[in-house]
């Protein structure tokens, strides 16, 4: 038996009065999503631990089956084990436009080639010896520090769209007063390089992780796919396999087809692959209820039915699910149930893959740090 786990990220959502209280996924047209919840069976999973920040790097480790009250350090030093980066502590550092309100928290989704070049300027110019940043993908980049500090309060970039920057500073102790100051320092080095961003912004720091491996726990030769480095880094800590795919965006744009003829190979070599995708929780973050409407039937179409029409379904079990909902309303994540649905051996009678159909399968409400004990027994 393969095991095959699809994460669109942020996907689930609330109901829109504008959709007359239909969340996102019961208005788009979805025949293949829907399939999987009609031949399986379905529930509802809390993928966010009590006193955890609603991100993607809490959600996807306990989809995982890996306990982030014990393992988890911060996001940024997950996106250090994709990169090999060596560091006491590692912080995420988005490149975003602001004035005293956060405008951008993506630098009008600044290229990959210009963040490299903002990137190395900022390095050229630096201005503390213990701190090195590291280009990502992007907006998404990294700033290391090579000393020892007790870790501090941050706040993510797209949590705070629109609202005032002065109350989400970094803040508890002597490592946020030197982030704020490299923060303002930032202000006057960007506009010599670039037009997109005009400052940086640190956060979800922490030590380097060591997580439990994957093979060990469940004895299963597994990979990954994902078009960002938060993922990767977790199949890194995990010693999962992480497949590169060319023309990967992160958004709806992104090489769908890649991404299939990757999944269906991989499927043949490995037990259990993961494959992630993040365009709809971009565009869920811009507050476009069209385009996620329109990014769900592009997800469903050009990945969930492509993989369904190819691949041997006889030998293959499917999970289906969202890692955490992104209302489109809201702009960022909440810490809420979210929708699943398994194709492969039992089934139950609910027709349709939505927040609210999903209710009422057979699997109930489920704490999420059991879904791999549902999904590989």
């Amino acid at each position: 038996m393969k095991y095959l786990l699809l994460i669109p990220d942020g996907m689930a959502d609330r109901r829109i009065e504008k959709l007359r209280k239909r969340t996102p996924l019961e208005v788009a047209e979805k025949p293949n999503m829907d399939f999987i919840a009609k031949e399986g069976a379905c529930g509802m999973a809390g993928t966010i631990p009590k006193g955890f920040e609603p991100g993607s790097d809490i959600a996807n480790l306990t989809i995982l089956g890996i306990d982030v009250r014990k393992y988890y350090t911060g996001r940024g030093p997950i996106e250090a084990l994709a990169k090999g980066i060596n560091a006491n502590m590692v912080f995420r550092c988005n490149l975003v436009k602001a004035s005293d309100v956060m405008l951008d928290y993506s630098a009008g989704r600044i290229s990959d080639e210009e963040a490299k070049n903002v990137i190395k300027h900022l390095n050229l110019k630096k201005k503390y010896d213990f701190v090195e940043f590291h280009a990502g993908k992007s907006y998404r980049n990294l700033l290391a520090i090579k000393k020892d500090f007790e870790n501090v309060k941050t706040f993510p970039p797209h949590d705070i769209q629109g609202k005032k920057i002065a109350d989400y500073l970094p803040r508890d102790g002597e490592l946020a007063e030197i982030l704020i100051d490299l923060m303002e320092w930032s202000k006057k080095i960007l506009p010599e390089i670039t037009d997109k961003a005009n400052m940086i912004w640190p956060w979800g720091g922490g030590k380097m992780p060591n997580f439990p491996k994957f093979y060990k726990i469940w004895k299963l030769r597994s990979a990954m796919i994902s078009e960002v480095d938060l993922l990767k880094g977790i199949a890194r800590g995990l010693e999962m396999k992480f497949i590169e795919v060319e023309g990967l965006t992160g958004y709806i744009d992104t090489n769908y087809r890649g991404i299939v003829r990757s999944t269906l190979k991989a499927l043949k070599e490995f037990d259990f692959v993961v494959v992630h995708t993040e365009g709809i929780d971009e565009v869920s973050h811009e507050g476009n209820l069209e385009k996620k409407i329109e990014a769900i039937e592009i997800y469903d179409e050009k990945l969930v039915g492509r993989i369904l029409d190819k691949a041997d379904l006889s030998e293959l079990r499917i999970m289906l699910i969202p890692d955490h909902p992104t209302p489109v309303e809201l702009r960022t994540h909440v810490a809420e149930e979210v929708p699943f649905a398994i194709y492969g051996s039992e089934k139950d009678n609910v027709k349709t893959f939505s927040e609210i159909s999903c209710m009422e399968g057979k699997f109930g409400f489920l704490d999420g740090i059991k879904l791999m004990d549902l999904f590989l027994r």
